[in-house]
């Protein structure tokens, strides 16, 4: 869904009129792609009021939305008839062609499948269904996707965990890791997530916490180095290092678990495959002269 150019101008912010257009637009868009789930147009304003207000760019997020894919989004969330069944029977093959490409058999797929869209459209106890977290931001599609691999991975975790505990540890020697282009497809998806809440945890730390990290990531200099630098003992130096990136790994998975309505274990999956990249992004955030924190 793309709002025509009349309604802001470039650079600029919508007002309220603007917005509801943009709601009403987005909601006729949505029943005209699934005209068999009917629903109160009023709570979903509701809704999408409450999306617009989290974002940070809200001209931007109604611009690029997906209107039709929210549409059917939150008729599942609201259990209106026929449209688990419309998510299901689109999306079914996407999550099965998922599951399969990590290898998964198909007994465990069907179980996982069925886990998978038991915590989408039912949750469990203390946890409402997932469906509801969609925000249109990227297609329901790719959404789906993400949330099939993250699964495989952590059903994968625990085979290798159960794995590890009867023969010993895998010899990585003998199956080398090809390229996983479902594996490339999480670490792009959640790359730009990662990337802001290290900024955002970053911003958070005491000026000298700072400093100390800038010195060992980017700079490069050893806790030797660092203790010499500071004057102080090089257990104290190593201590502030270690404090220092302990403070960032805390509040970045906060960060994530709050940004994108997901548990402990979802979060620790995010960064397992995207923690080779975090060392470099920490760099470049203390290389860029625009950031908004001073070291």
């Amino acid at each position: 869904m793309v709002i025509g150019a009349s309604s802001h101008r470039a650079g600029g912010t919508m007002n309220d009129d603007t917005i509801a257009q943009a709601h009403q637009n987005i909601f006729e868009e949505g029943a005209r792609a699934f005209p068999a789930l009917t629903f109160d147009a009023t709570a979903f304003y509701a809704h999408l009021r409450d999306l617009t207000s989290k974002q940070e760019e809200p001209t931007k997020y109604l611009q690029s939305l997906h209107a039709a894919d929210l549409y059917l989004a939150y008729a599942c969330k609201e259990r209106i008839p026929g449209a688990a069944e419309a998510l299901q029977s689109r999306y079914e093959a996407d999550l099965d062609a998922a599951l399969r490409s990590r290898k998964i058999p198909k007994p465990e797929r069907d179980e996982l499948k069925q886990i998978i869209w038991e915590k989408l459209l039912v949750g469990r106890p203390g946890s409402p269904a997932k469906i509801g977290d969609y925000a249109g931001r990227g297609a329901l599609g790719g959404w789906l996707r993400v949330a099939a691999i993250r699964s495989a991975l952590n059903h994968l975790e625990q085979e290798q965990g159960e794995l590890r505990r009867l023969v010993g540890p895998l010899d990585e020697a003998r199956q080398p890791l090809g390229p996983d282009p479902e594996l490339a497809f999480l670490q792009s998806h959640y790359r730009q997530e990662v990337e802001r809440a290290l900024k955002d945890a970053l911003a958070s730390l005491e000026t000298d916490e700072r400093n100390v990290l800038r010195l060992y990531v980017l700079d490069g200099l050893s806790i030797d180095r660092i203790a010499a630098v500071y004057g102080i003992h090089r257990a104290t130096a190593a201590r502030w290092v270690t404090r220092g990136r302990e403070a960032i790994l805390q509040k970045t998975r906060a960060l994530l678990g709050q940004r994108l309505q997901i548990n402990e274990a979802e979060v620790e999956s995010i960064l397992a495959v995207v923690r080779s990249q975090i060392n470099l992004t920490l760099s470049t955030l203390f290389r860029d002269k625009s950031r908004d924190f001073r070291l």
